[in-house]
């Protein structure tokens, strides 16, 4: 299973079911799991089985936890998990988070199919519902040919109860994620770069990136000779606490990568505005559905340094180091990101589709 966190923040708010959580193998963070956890094999032999055939001895083990539905992640997830809901006679759910439906290496032809490939049209036809992450999500994936009448959009919420308020900021600009292509700091860096020939340098706040990943060394090289850069690695939930409180603004400058990889709807953003970070981000993918440009938070065209540097200027003029924007960026936040309201409708949704058929919750 995936060690990702919004794959657990689905089912915070479920009271009438409980999740199971089903891999073929679990690895990564699964030990913080608070639900029960299957494997579909034991060794390797078994995973591929599984993989490339459906077919598990934990069909039992399934069938013994009285399931109502399915509802897998990412569209392999998919794939993997539609011979399971056709041998238990369960609708399938399937949610997209965004490089799952924009990716090439999903739709290239091939000489020999991946496993989401071969079971595309089954799945298509088979599926209960697609749940998309954005409205992004969503028009790509009908613009490939998925029933209109199967997906829906259905936000990744957060735990709002601890929301920080408006408040003075005195730390510097803050960008967070996994150093990939799409995260667009590439981007980031070339409009710091040019932000600091602009203006005063006393007046330009240092730059720092938490995260790591593959781009890591190319994107030092282009920091060179830039001392305001700091790479911060990763963090832990409480140091990037620290940072969400003091920063002067959060800035997400996401692009497409040259692969096709775009994001759905990046949580950093939400992230950002619950501790009442000031956000600057990219017009790409689901950004735009939370973030309008000079309500909820500044937005500039995707991949354009110059607009990207104008727009961090922006910002430091401004008087309310962008209290409103703030304030308008939470009001958003409540009404479409709650993570427990969120949860719940998707529990209404699997009850529903479960009820449909002959499968009511064990409550």
């Amino acid at each position: 299973m995936p060690s990702e966190g919004f794959i657990t923040s689905h089912y915070v708010g479920f009271d009438d079911l409980q999740p199971v959580y089903v891999a073929n193998r679990f690895e990564g963070r699964h030990a913080e799991l608070q639900s029960p956890r299957i494997a579909t094999a034991r060794e390797a032999i078994g995973r591929l089985i599984f993989r490339q055939l459906g077919w598990t001895d934990a069909l039992a083990k399934l069938r013994a936890t009285a399931p109502i539905a399915i509802h897998a992640h990412f569209g392999r997830g998919g794939a993997l998990a539609l011979p399971l809901a056709e041998q238990l006679g369960l609708p399938l759910f399937v949610t997209f988070h965004g490089g799952d439906a924009t990716k090439e290496t999903h739709t290239r032809r091939r000489l020999l199919p991946t496993i989401y490939q071969r079971r595309r049209k089954a799945l298509l036809a088979r599926a209960t519902a697609f749940l998309c992450v954005s409205d992004f999500v969503a028009r790509r994936l009908q613009a490939q040919g998925f029933p209109k009448d199967k997906l829906q959009t259905h936000y990744i919420g957060l735990d709002l109860a601890s929301m920080a308020a408006p408040a003075p900021r005195d730390g510097g600009f803050l960008a967070v994620g996994r150093l990939v292509e799409k995260k667009g700091f590439d981007v980031l860096i070339k409009a710091y770069r040019q932000l600091l020939q602009e203006q005063p340098a006393a007046t330009v706040p240092v730059l720092e990136i938490a995260g790591s990943g593959p781009e890591e060394a190319r994107l030092r090289a282009l920091a060179a000779g830039l001392p305001e850069i700091r790479f911060l690695g990763w963090q832990a939930a409480d140091e990037l606490a620290a940072k969400w409180a003091r920063c002067r603004a959060v800035i997400v400058p996401s692009k497409e990568a040259s692969n096709g990889d775009c994001e759905g709807l990046p949580t950093v953003v939400l992230e950002a505005l619950r501790a009442a970070a000031p956000v600057i981000a990219s017009d790409h993918a689901g950004i735009p559905e939370i973030i309008e440009n000079g309500q909820t938070g500044l937005l500039v065209a995707e991949g354009d340094a110059g607009s990207l540097c104008a727009a961090m200027a922006a910002m430091l003029a401004r008087a309310d180091s962008g209290h409103d924007l703030v304030v308008a960026g939470q009001k958003r936040l409540q009404a479409e990101f709650d993570g427990r309201r969120q949860s719940r409708k998707l529990q209404a949704m699997l009850c529903a589709a479960g009820a449909e058929h002959g499968k009511p919750p064990a409550v």
